[in-house]
């Protein structure tokens, strides 16, 4: 299977894996969004549509969606993990992991709207935070 080099490299931006196997690809999301674990899940090779996914990589899709609420829930106390795909900017079928936490009071589509339009800026102590949990999520999957 050949990698979609396009896709893996989307809107240019430096993609902080979390976890691979041969279909699928998790990474951190945007760190301007403010959102801790908020995650990517794409496939590996070319996909526009629901459609075009084999039966191997549906499979493999629904125990890594599983695994990531269950850490992130041990990990961050969150209440939902909303998966989200729009893939209109970018043609390729990409999942938009985005945890909402426990007694939060943004929910629903203007959680989604603040994880897909981030802010400018971030702080220093807001990277290193999420350096640290880009490693227990890291160690996380590789474990389970």
């Amino acid at each position: 299977m050949k990698d979609c080099s396009i896709c893996v490299k989307h809107s240019n931006r430096k993609m902080r894996i979390i976890f691979e196997n041969e279909n699928w690809i998790l990474s951190y999301g945007p760190i301007n969004s403010q959102i801790a674990g908020y995650l990517y899940l794409e496939p590996k090779r070319h996909v526009e549509y629901w459609t075009e996914l084999n039966d191997v990589e549906l499979t493999a899709m629904g125990p890594i969606i599983k695994q990531v609420e269950a850490m992130l829930k041990d990990r961050l106390n969150i209440d939902r993990l909303y998966v989200v795909t729009i893939s209109e900017a970018v043609r390729h079928l990409h999942l938009h992991l985005i945890p909402r936490e426990e007694g939060g009071n943004v929910k629903g589509l203007p959680l989604i709207e603040r994880a897909l339009n981030p802010q400018e800026r971030t702080t220093d102590s807001n990277t290193e935070a999420v350096n640290q949990l880009i490693q227990q999520l890291t160690l996380y999957m590789t474990k389970a």
